[in-house]
């Protein structure tokens, strides 16, 4: 990993000249600051087209524009009648010199000109309404036709623009590919400031539906100085997003991927490259676990079976409310997969044998229906107080909460019971703990790696987007974590308890003893028969070996 980080490091910092080189091996800038950083004030215009190649209307000039100092314009812009059907819309940014009053900018002694589109195709936003309203007989009930949704054109009320503030001098022998498409050398070998729209800062969370009668919007011109790294990076980052959205990947997911590298600091990105390793070696290492764990399960001795139906249930609706969301399929399959191992799992806690005959049910041993009372005692304790905190939490979000239809409904509000009270079902798996005073039945090595993970996360809910519910549920496990520490400390391992292989102590010991038995009585018939041997023999003194 840090190989390759050295690698990206090489890639996104070009080799630079030294003072000794002559300026006919370089490319040196043609605007370089003074001895206190700063540049020549330049000046900046922004126009709109309905076209790549030609400058329509002017939406604003800035001008005393200095490099190194970011700055932020609101402004309203007219939006012309056809870009709403149309779609075609282009913001042009038009980098000048300070104090250049022709109209025309193609005029200008030099000049560096970005275009960029403003208006992009995207589903509308699902109308949502109150379920038992007045508006609910609004909404028509198309028939059992296949679904078409169309695009609507969304414009982008934000512009990022970027300037490079390095006044670095390149080897002209050594400029990659991803850089020279952004330089434009001058005669004597001298670039124009490297200025570009920044991609990766244009967010969904900046779109704006437009309407058939939108007459002007809000628009932002967010500019900020930037290094010739982050360049590369950037540009480098929006052509892979690129090609994954032609791999199936949704916008949705690619726009988090992009608030990622803008919205986040470099060392913090950094940090979360590494953490996201140790998130994945984990990952594998529960999995790996916690299926040679329930593989070999013998007994249900000490394990709530109430957690297991609860975790299935909640796998599968947080799957199917995964669904109705639309998520992409590398977060929709993995869940899927999570479900199906649930299942897997209660299957071998009820002990289902499926056969041709139908299926059946295993018997449960003494020990295993205690636990299962004890297992039931704390559900019963858990719904009085469970039950009414559902109910009323799906009462409100129907009364008050807009929603697309039922369906919708109903799988929200039970992805929301579960990521609330959730945690509530991991109670009866103490409670059991505490009435057997031990932890030697839990799975700790699996159970350990999925605890590392959880804290791992805490450090994602601060940088990825996310529900508010979700990222409360990251913490909430924290807090059960730490209790069943806590108990694992209080109930020391006992030997004679049954282990993970539905195996105990004392079972141990007894195999133990009858195989020092059976090695006393071959000593003693070895014994006997050399006794009865040649007359006059020696006798040969045997040893028990202990």
């Amino acid at each position: 990993m840090f190989y390759n980080f050295f690698q990206l490091y090489k890639l996104f910092t070009p080799e630079l000249c030294a003072d000794t080189d002559p300026d006919s091996k370089c490319y040196s800038p043609i605007i370089r600051p003074n001895s206190e950083g700063l540049f020549d004030l330049l000046q900046l215009r922004v126009y709109f087209s309905t076209k790549r190649d030609s400058l329509e209307t002017l939406v604003t000039t800035v001008e005393n524009v200095q490099i190194a100092d970011a700055f932020q314009k609101e402004l309203k812009v007219k939006i012309p009648p056809s870009v709403a059907k149309d779609g075609y819309l282009y913001a042009h940014t038009i980098l000048l010199p300070h104090g250049f009053e022709d109209r025309n900018p193609m005029s200008a002694p030099w000049k560096v000109h970005v275009a960029a589109p403003m208006i992009v195709f995207q589903e509308p936003v699902a109308k949502t309404f109150q379920l038992l309203g007045e508006d609910e007989a609004v909404v028509e009930t198309p028939k059992k036709t296949k679904k078409v949704v169309e695009l609507a054109a969304h414009f982008r009320t934000v512009l990022p623009v970027r300037i490079v503030s390095e006044s670095s001098r390149f080897v002209k022998t050594k400029i990659s590919g991803e850089l020279a498409d952004f330089l434009t050398v001058q005669r004597q070998d001298q670039y124009l400031p490297i200025m570009f729209v920044d991609e990766m800062s244009m967010r969904s969370k900046h779109l704006f539906e437009l309407a058939d009668f939108q007459k002007s919007v809000n628009l932002t011109i967010n500019y900020e100085p930037t290094s010739v790294a982050k360049l590369l990076l950037l540009t480098s980052t929006a052509r892979s997003t690129q090609q994954l959205m032609r791999h199936g990947f949704k916008d949705k997911d690619i726009d988090e991927l992009r608030g990622l590298f803008t919205e986040t600091s470099i060392v913090l990105l950094m940090i979360t490259f590494f953490v996201s390793t140790l998130h994945l070696l984990f990952d594998a290492l529960a999995f790996k676990n916690d299926i040679s764990f329930w593989k070999g399960r013998k007994s249900m001795v000490g394990l709530s079976t109430k957690t297991l139906l609860w975790r299935c249930f909640s796998q599968t609706i947080i799957f199917f409310y995964l669904f109705d969301q639309e998520t992409s399929l590398l977060v929709l399959i993995p869940s899927g997969i999570a479900t199906v191992i649930e299942y897997w799992k209660v299957t071998i806690a009820y002990k289902v044998s499926i056969s041709w005959r139908g299926i059946k049910f295993g018997k449960h041993s003494a020990e295993e229906d205690e636990t299962d009372s004890i297992d039931a005692q704390a559900m019963k304790y858990l719904s009085i107080l469970l039950v009414p905190l559902v109910i009323g939490g799906a009462v409100y979000s129907l009364l008050y909460v807009p929603h697309k239809s039922w369906r919708s409904w109903l799988l929200e509000t039970s992805a929301n019971g579960v990521y609330a009270f959730g945690f509530l079902f991991m109670l009866p798996q103490l409670f059991v703990n505490y009435k057997l005073k031990s932890v030697a039945h839990l799975p700790w090595r699996a159970f350990m790696y999925k605890a590392f993970n959880t804290f791992i996360d805490d450090l994602f809910a601060f940088i990825i987007t996310m529900p508010t519910a979700h990222r409360m549920a990251c913490f909430r496990d924290d807090i059960v974590f730490l209790v069943y520490l806590y108990q694992r400390w209080l109930y020391p391992v006992d030997y004679t308890r049954i282990n993970e292989f539905g195996e105990g102590g004392e079972d141990k010991k007894k195999k133990d003893s009858e195989v020092e038995d059976s090695e006393e009585k071959a000593q003693e018939k070895e014994e006997s028969t050399q006794a009865s041997g040649a007359s006059g023999a020696p006798r040969r003194r045997t040893v028990k070996k202990t």
